[in-house]
């Protein structure tokens, strides 16, 4: 298994699928890519439209039901950087939704849906492993064991299934792969600030690094368990967004894509707050896609070849995490004195305009200041197009690699080939040709592609193999 593949094995019928797609229409694998999220986004919608559909008269509810549909968060994330966070949203959504049936917390104690709340939760854990956040949430608002197990038990089976057969191959590997994934440390919030601490210990940095996450889980579970306890609660919605804020608030890692989680939760909180962080983690996206695309036109947003954005934006990113914590310590005011029918108040006129001053000096004119003048393209655009023709051979290369390991010879020379012809000096898809071809007995193919490897890299001992290979083969036929 690959070490950098920290996806649920699930993940790999849904990657074949995009493949097979791409190869049928024609259509490159990126759109295939892309479009579960864009049209997740789209699903999310409706279904907060269904979970708010008795407060659909409220302004509050209005207004940020069209922030979710705007967000500049949502369209980077799905439509530019085809990350997977709001297609887990989505399932996350629908299992929330199930749960509170047709929006009263009086059905919690009666909804007998489980295994459909249980199956949607179950699909969202065969995409990430992170709605592992919400699940002390979903698991205590149910009242009585049999009900509790009913959900763990529908969401386990739909997750047996996905994960099949790739979890009874190797359950060790997938066990420390997707459940020891660890975020990026350092670059966000409470660990970005440890790292200003001069006093702050190489060995707290590590114990922060590897138990952070499971300490805010288990905050978090402790805090679903008391809310549950009580007569009167926060909606489940309420409450599973008020876990993601306060994860985000004070997580040890980050992923820019994290930033996706929380706008679905948005809907229904006071207006400003909801603004604040919706303008703050656009703002913040877009500056980095920008940072990482090297400026204007965007054909390339390379962070491997970049690298991180701290210091470089570590202004927006602040902006960005204060606004996470707006979010959590709004929800968490407003769940003290919780009453579902009482609407969130709308901001008066002065309000809307001090909020909108503010964030012109704070957000949006720091924020072209970086693209504009900071972050303008300095390179034409014909270097991202060979930098892009360069990823797509070493991947043709690297899929060429495992065709052969398959024992798919043939596909492995069309991999090969389609290396080659993105980039011929790429070392590796000569060597790939080269092996796959003495499989298929095609020697004077192999010849060639093996003794170009060596022109290429005289030095390199796949190609120096094929070559000896390539000698046996002919001493054998002869």
């Amino acid at each position: 298994m690959d070490a950098a593949f920290n996806h649920p094995p699930s993940m790999i019928s849904v990657l074949r699928a995009m493949m097979w797609l791409a190869k049928t229409t024609g259509i490159f694998f990126p759109f295939w890519l892309r479009l579960p999220a864009i049209l997740a986004d789209a699903a999310s919608l409706w279904v907060l439209s269904r979970i708010f559909s008795s407060r659909l008269n409220e302004r509050t509810v209005r207004w940020t039901l069209f922030l979710v549909a705007v967000s500049p968060t949502l369209i980077l994330v799905s439509g530019f950087h085809g990350n997977t966070d709001p297609v887990v949203m989505l399932f996350v959504l629908i299992s929330v939704w199930i749960t509170e049936a047709d929006g009263s917390r009086s059905n919690l104690n009666s909804n007998p849906r489980d295994w459909a709340s249980g199956a949607a939760f179950g699909a969202a854990m065969c995409v990430k492993i992170l709605p592992l956040v919400v699940l002390p949430v979903l698991f205590f608002c149910r009242a009585g064991l049999r009900r509790r197990i009913v959900f763990l038990a529908s969401a386990a089976a739909v997750m047996l299934v996905a994960w099949s057969p790739w979890l009874f191959r190797d359950p060790v590997a997938i066990y420390h792969q997707v459940l020891g994934y660890q975020s990026i440390y350092g670059q966000w919030g409470l660990s970005l600030l440890a790292y200003h601490l001069t006093f702050f210990k190489d060995s707290w940095h590590d114990a922060f690094q590897q138990y952070g996450a499971w300490v805010l889980l288990a905050v978090i579970s402790v805090a679903a368990a008391v809310v549950n306890r009580k007569h009167t609660r926060p909606a489940v919605y309420t409450q599973t967004g008020a876990a993601l804020f306060f994860f985000l608030a004070a997580a040890n890692g980050f992923g820019v894509q994290y930033l996706a989680w929380l706008i679905p939760w948005t809907v229904g909180i006071p207006l400003i707050p909801a603004v604040f962080f919706s303008l703050a983690s656009g703002a913040f996206l877009f500056a980095v896609y920008n940072f990482w695309a090297g400026g204007f036109p965007w054909y390339l947003a390379d962070s491997n070849y970049v690298g991180g954005f701290i210091p470089h934006l570590e202004y927006l990113l602040t902006v960005a995490w204060l606004s996470v914590i707006v979010l959590a310590w709004t929800v968490w005011k407003v769940s003290r004195g919780w009453d579902a029918e009482r609407p969130a108040s709308f901001p008066s006129r002065r309000a809307r305009l001090l909020s909108l001053a503010l964030a012109i000096s704070a957000i949006a004119w720091p924020l072209w200041n970086q693209v504009i003048r900071v972050d303008a393209r300095a390179y034409p655009p014909s270097v991202d197009r060979a930098a892009i023709d360069s990823i797509h051979a070493h991947e043709h290369a690297m899929l060429s690699e495992q065709y052969y390991k398959l024992g798919r010879y043939q596909d492995a020379v069309v991999a090969a080939r389609t290396g080659i012809a993105l980039d011929s000096t790429l070392v590796e898809a000569w060597n790939n040709l080269a092996r796959a071809c003495i499989r298929l007995g095609r020697l004077d193919e192999a010849a060639n592609a093996a003794n170009t490897a060596v022109q290429l890299a005289p030095d390199d001992e796949d190609a120096r193999a094929n070559i000896e290979d390539l000698l046996s083969a002919g001493r054998t036929r002869h």
